[in-house]
């Protein structure tokens, strides 16, 4: 295999330019660090035109590369590791050097646990992953740019020339159309029926919380890229991603890690209470306030921090998990979000693909114990959950990972975008407060599907 080229360039702030040249290319994928809003977060990576596609059913995973399409019945993320192995890890100061690049979706999950798979009535892959052996990395700390490949072509040259004379597709005005009221998949009368049961699981002991979520859809036409760009500014997030199948396109604005691993540490960070931001000053403190001294909140998010310090422990080192920061408060474009943060070492005898089966998915998007409110969420929800609260994100070819949580989640297929929202349901909820919560969390989606323009 051809060695990896390294080339810098001057730092471009704004990388949805550089993604414009490439964004209808095959299987594009842009991960978006939104660092003009959140200082803390580093770097934007873009890539297209994967050399392998990993893409999973029910019954089987088919990698399709120059060769063909090869057919597996192994575990679908074994296979990314099996075609991972491939290719040699490269030693790099970048977080991605190649690799996989693309998604889970919380159904695999389901699949896992032998819990029914619905109708899937979208017909979008369980996972699918293309493996990348170039990428554009965007370091906003060091201010500057970074293109790494393996093999020249004239897709290559075409990205070089761009970065050195500095000529972009500029993101053209493609104007999209809502062709359809946006509608939930339960009322709210179902959704009253459902909370109720929910209470009567928790109060005979089944469970401690259940993460409950109902799911809206609207017809549209138009070009999705034009969507992320519209909805970027009122929904901005540390963990936002675009990426362009031709089975789906996926507009996420997620606000939270589901795993990070640096070749050492892996973190994660389970968000668990909510409230809006308000433009009122003083009433924004006191939502703020609010927030950090609420015991209920507290005790849902410290519910999450045992399960996932549990769902770490099984591949870290005994004793390295640790939780680095406990009930932070983080503010996104439209709430405000209890946040904390858990990390360990992997052990010696395991490595970042078993990590990740055994922590998926999020329990900061099931409840506790984990597996009853999975069982529960697939009883009460009308539909599969599909890529909401799976995962979006890459694994280096170095080791290097991080994954979000694929909440603030639009999906686009067959002409009708897919978006959810939910909340965790304890045992003294209230049903407005919840009700209210899931339309909270996803306002700017609803305010742009009634005024695109």
């Amino acid at each position: 295999m051809n060695k990896q080229n390294k080339i810098s360039y001057d730092y471009y702030g704004d990388t949805r330019d550089i993604f414009a040249v490439i964004k209808d290319s095959e299987w594009s994928v842009f991960l978006c660090s939104n660092h003009d809003k959140f200082q803390d977060e580093r770097y934007d990576i873009l890539s297209a035109n994967p050399v392998e596609k990993i893409i999973s059913y029910i019954d089987k995973t088919t990698v399709e590369n120059k060769n063909g399409i090869q057919e597996y019945k192994d575990d679908p993320i074994d296979v990314v590791g099996i075609v991972m192995k491939k290719y040699p890890s490269d030693t790099s100061d970048l977080p991605f050097t190649g690799g996989a690049i693309g998604y889970l979706s919380y159904d695999l999950g389901n699949h896992y646990e032998g819990i029914e798979v619905k109708k899937n009535d979208l017909n979008v892959p369980l996972m699918a992953f293309g493996i990348y052996d170039w990428a554009v990395i965007v370091d906003h700390h060091k201010k500057n740019t970074t293109l790494v490949y393996r093999n020249e072509d004239s897709f290559i040259e075409n990205i070089k020339l761009c970065l050195e004379k500095k000529i972009f597709d500029k993101n053209q005005e493609k104007k999209f159309l809502i062709n359809s009221a946006c509608e939930s998949n339960i009322t709210h009368d179902e959704y009253e029926s459902k909370f109720n049961k929910i209470q009567s699981y928790i109060q005979s002991g089944d469970c401690y919380q259940i993460n409950f979520s109902q799911r809206f859809s609207a017809q549209y036409s138009g070009d999705t890229w034009d969507i992320y760009n519209k909805i970027t500014p009122a929904y901005s997030s540390p963990y936002s991603a675009y990426i362009n199948m031709p089975f789906i396109n996926i507009m996420s604005f997620s606000p939270e890690r589901f795993l990070s691993y640096d070749g050492n540490i892996v973190e994660t960070k389970p968000i668990k209470g909510t409230r809006p931001v308000s433009a009122d000053i003083q009433l924004n403190k006191q939502l703020i306030e609010e927030l950090s001294t609420s015991y209920k909140e507290r005790a849902e998010n410290l519910m999450i921090v045992d399960l996932l310090r549990n769902d770490l422990g099984k591949n870290c080192e005994f004793g390295s998990v640790k939780v680095k920061e406990l009930f932070s408060i983080e503010t996104f474009a439209n709430v405000h979000h209890l946040v904390s943060t858990i990390q360990g070492k992997i052990a010696s005898n395991s490595n970042i693909y078993k990590l990740i089966k055994d922590c998926f998915p999020g329990g900061s998007i099931t409840g506790a114990p984990k597996i009853r409110a999975m069982q529960i969420i697939s009883e009460l929800e009308p539909d599969n959950r599909n890529i909401y609260c799976g995962s979006i994100g890459y694994i280096s070819f170095s080791g290097t990972t991080d994954l979000n949580i694929a909440i603030r989640t639009i999906i686009a297929t067959k002409d009708k975008l897919y978006f959810w929202g939910g909340g965790g349901i304890v045992y003294d909820s209230e049903i407005e407060s919840e009700y209210k919560e899931t339309f909270d969390k996803i306002k700017p989606l609803l305010d742009l599907l009634k005024n695109p323009t």
